[in-house]
């Protein structure tokens, strides 16, 4: 409500709420009433199902209902959706404005909406310096001291010279030469044949003993940068057939590490480190500027359940290459194999990770990667033989000019209760500066 209302103001109109206007001692329900029945040119209903279940926005809605139909103003209440919602029956039938999409669209449909109704508009005036006031109270405040930011992009380094297209020799299924899944590399289908880093050895075959004839190879730079002309491949889709390879070869590369992966509904997996490949301890990392520890596996004796750090990645060639690597949390029983049922996953995930901080998220990447690459500063993605696209490690670090700054401290970041925290939350250097 903050926000709407210091657009709202912006643009002139004189926008009433009682987050702004309620103060400790008044009579809330009459100056709330007054305010409906005596000054209310539109109703502004923000629809979420925990407001709307309140009796108090209940009996708001009864009123303005009311007051529409002394008016004659079937737009006298316009419901604003920022999340699905059982309506309840004095506005079932009115439409809503969508929010729920994104606050800058619904805003744009909003402002278009009460742009029918001219006369509710005024110039901007002292009250949206009121409204923006109220948006920075609590605010986080910002000091001028440099901090270094760790973003989760791991930037490619390296490439393969050359990139191939292959055909299967005369008399060999095509379908069955373009299965990705038959194929030891990485491979995209194309026309007839497939596009890979890989080439045919010196009796013609792939990877997997796949018969392959190559037939055409060009330099990856000229490819990412121009295309392939001679296939009649523009630069856009040659970095989508790019990435394609790249995605692939990562997800060799976490299989390569023995990890084990679950299948969202999406089809998108996410790789974790199990009790036989993980260590149930500690993960000290130490790269320049970025050092500590995290544990990527654990276990909640009194839930009876293990928790892993889980990543899932794509690689994107704008603007540079690179990997960028989401997180989440995947639970088991048996420290092994990740729970079917959903919706309890989705439970322990809440309140598991409900107290965890950027800077814990941010170690445990760190941690994953420090072991999956044995301390080294770059992740070889295996795309031929011998041959690898490279990401450099640790993630991408920026300095910003300025830090944050929190008048009640830091807010702690808890660990399950079962875990041994004894030397969690120990304070490490962190470019200078003491973090926990």
């Amino acid at each position: 409500m903050r926000w709407l209302g210091a657009k709202l103001s912006a643009l002139g109109y004189e926008v009433w709420a009682d987050v702004m206007r309620l103060r400790g001692g008044c009579d809330w329900s009459r100056e709330l009433e007054s305010a409906l029945r005596d000054r209310a040119a539109k109703v502004l209903v923000v629809c979420t199902p925990t407001g709307l279940d309140k009796q108090g926005v209940r009996n708001e809605i009864e009123i303005a209902s009311g007051i529409a139909r002394q008016l004659n103003d079937n737009q006298f209440i316009i419901p604003l959706r920022l999340e699905s919602y059982e309506a309840p029956f004095r506005i079932a039938q009115t439409q809503y404005v969508d929010f729920k999409g994104g606050w800058a669209r619904g805003f744009a449909e909003l402002a278009d909406l009460l742009s029918e109704f001219p006369s509710l508009r005024k110039e901007p005036g002292r009250s949206t310096e009121a409204w923006l006031g109220a948006q920075r109270d609590g605010a986080t405040k910002l000091i001028d001291r440099h901090e270094r930011l760790t973003s989760n992009w791991l930037t490619v380094s390296s490439l393969p010279q050359s990139i191939h297209f292959c055909e299967p020799p005369a008399g060999y299924q095509t379908e069955r030469f373009q299965q990705r899944s038959l194929h030891r590399w990485p491979v995209v289908p194309f026309h007839s044949g497939i596009i890979t880093f890989a080439s045919p050895d010196g009796k013609g075959f792939l990877g997997n003993e796949i018969p392959a004839r190559a037939i055409e190879e060009t330099n990856i730079q000229s490819f990412l940068d121009h295309g392939w002309a001679k296939l009649g491949i523009g630069w856009h889709e040659a970095q989508k057939i790019f990435s394609d390879l790249a995605n692939q070869a990562l997800e060799l590369s976490f299989h390569s590490k023995a990890l084990s992966f679950s299948e969202g509904s999406s089809g998108r997996r996410w790789w974790y480190g199990n009790v036989k490949t993980a260590p149930l301890s500690q993960i000290a990392f130490n790269w320049k500027h970025q050092k500590g520890r995290r544990q990527i596996v654990g276990k909640s004796d009194t839930r009876a359940i293990f928790w892993h750090y889980a990543v899932s990645g794509q690689v994107r060639t704008t603007p540079v290459r690179h990997a960028r690597i989401s997180a989440s949390l995947i639970f088991s029983e048996n420290g092994m194999d990740a729970l079917k049922d959903t919706r309890k996953a989705h439970r322990l995930r809440r309140s598991f990770a409900k107290t965890w901080r950027n800077a814990r998220w941010r170690d445990m990447m760190l941690a994953f990667f420090w072991w999956m690459s044995s301390g080294k500063s770059a992740l070889a993605l295996p795309v031929a033989n011998g041959l690898a696209i490279v990401l450099s490690l640790p993630p991408a670090s920026f300095i910003s000019p300025v830090s944050v700054f929190h008048n009640d401290g830091e807010l702690p970041d808890e660990d399950d209760p079962d875990i041994d925290d004894s030397e969690w939350d120990d304070p490490y250097e962190f470019d200078g500066v003491t973090e926990q």
